[in-house]
C-alpha cells in the first residue's frame, strides 16, 4: 500500500469519527442549549435542520468570547452562557475532528499519483 492509499483510508476513518462527533454534539449539546433557550423565551433558529446550525453552535461554544461578536446565525451570547463544560469539550472535539478530516483530504489530494 502506498502513501496515497494510506491517506485515503485515514480520511475514511477520520470522516466516521467526525460524523459521530457531529451527531453527538447536535443531539446532546445543541439540543440542551436550545431547550434552555426556549425556557428563556428565545426561539432557536429554524433555518436549518442540524447541519450548519451545529457548526455555528460549536463555534459559539468553543471559541473565546468576542471572536464571533456580530455572528447572526445563532445567539452566541446565550449559547456560551447556557453551555456546560461537557458541551465545550464536545464542541472542541467536533471542530478539531472536522479540521483534521479536511486537512487529511487536502494532503491526499496533493500527493495523489499522476
Amino acid at each position: 500500500m502506498d502513501l496515497y492509499h494510506g491517506f485515503l483510508i485515514l480520511s475514511l476513518i477520520s470522516f466516521f469519527i467526525f460524523g459521530i462527533l457531529w451527531i453527538c454534539f447536535a443531539r446532546i449539546s445543541m439540543k440542551y442549549i436550545e431547550c434552555e433557550m426556549k425556557k428563556e423565551g428565545k426561539e432557536p433558529p429554524q433555518w436549518d435542520g442540524m447541519g450548519a446550525r451545529a457548526v455555528s453552535y460549536a463555534m459559539a461554544v468553543a471559541l473565546p468570547a468576542g471572536v464571533l461578536k456580530n455572528y447572526i446565525l445563532v445567539d452566541v451570547e446565550a449559547a456560551k452562557r447556557l453551555s456546560r463544560r461537557s458541551d465545550w469539550k464536545l464542541a472542541v472535539w467536533y471542530l478539531a475532528a472536522g479540521f483534521v478530516f479536511i486537512l487529511i483530504i487536502l494532503v491526499a489530494y496533493f500527493i495523489k499519483p499522476d
